[in-house]
């Protein structure tokens, strides 16, 4: 019986919408073979409890207060990333998409959506303001429209960064595994060595494809870029590989790794129990 249990799709949409917003990884596990392989109701691990309290801690923060307000997981350092044509955008424009971030921060998603819409009408290839566009039209789940908005960017600038991972997210949480590892694959040709974001999504695909090797090579990897910890979540996608391998040692070192960095209380309850649960004598 699987133990780890990461949101699957059906879960995600019970959540409220702006949880939708943090997650950098959208993790589920392989589809059961058996109904004996579903997680347990009795199972001590709450993957939505442990989201939810990780949300409230950095809903506040979650927006810079700098030139681009990309939701996660493009918050960290892909949102440094101008792209040339975003340059050139008219002052009118901009300040469009300067109101769609401060409402953002506001939690005021539909008045976003608004100024967004307005800034990539004004100047059509507004890069950064098509790719917000896109992520919060996905937090509303308007899924088609967000990855057209995502795909915008793409027909001015094709090494654009944040639109192949603004895709990838999308993909990832239609559980669409192959274009996932497409668009990872294709950001980590833009930019190999610095992007932890592109290294978790290609981790993710390739567990949910069954191909571990590369699933635990790309997680290390991007926990090694991370060095900050920023996001610790990469831990449970590693401890989900290394107990579909049967490394029980590994799988629990993964979740050790993760309570170095969780300032919750309840966080570090939750995971020790699982790990005293993890670490009982196998019969």
């Amino acid at each position: 019986m699987s133990r780890l249990h990461l949101l699957s799709k059906e879960e995600a949409l019970t959540l409220p919408l702006r949880l939708k917003l943090l997650p950098r990884l959208h993790l589920t596990p392989p589809r059961p073979t058996s109904p004996t392989d579903f997680p347990s109701a009795n199972n001590p691990w709450d993957q939505n409890e442990l989201m939810q309290r990780s949300y409230n801690k950095l809903v506040s923060s979650m927006i810079a207060e700098d030139d681009n307000c990309f939701l996660p997981p493009l918050d960290g350092p892909v949102r440094s990333r101008v792209g040339i044509a975003d340059l050139q955008v008219p002052s009118k424009a901009q300040r469009e998409h300067k109101d769609g971030c401060a409402a953002l921060r506001n939690s005021k998603i539909i008045e976003a959506e608004a100024h967004l819409r307005k800034a990539v009408k004004q100047w059509p290839k507004y890069l950064a303001a098509w790719v917000v566009l896109g992520q919060v039209l996905e937090a509303q789940q308007k899924t088609d429209e967000a990855y057209g908005a995502c795909s915008q960017p793409l027909a001015t600038d094709s090494n654009y960064l944040p639109a192949y991972l603004c895709l990838a997210d999308i993909s990832a949480h239609s559980e669409s595994w192959n274009k996932v590892l497409q668009l990872s694959t294709r950001a980590l040709e833009i930019d190999p060595t610095n992007d932890a974001v592109a290294y978790d999504y290609n981790a993710a695909a390739n567990f949910h494809l069954h191909r571990l090797p590369e699933a635990e090579k790309g997680a290390l990897r991007a926990a090694e870029i991370d060095k900050s910890n920023a996001d610790p979540r990469v831990h449970f996608l590693l401890a989900q590989i290394y107990e579909a391998k049967g490394d029980r040692q590994s799988e629990a070192a993964q979740l050790r790794e993760y309570l170095k960095y969780a300032s919750d209380p309840n966080d570090v309850a939750m995971v020790k129990r699982y790990l005293s649960e993890l670490e009982k004598p196998t019969k």
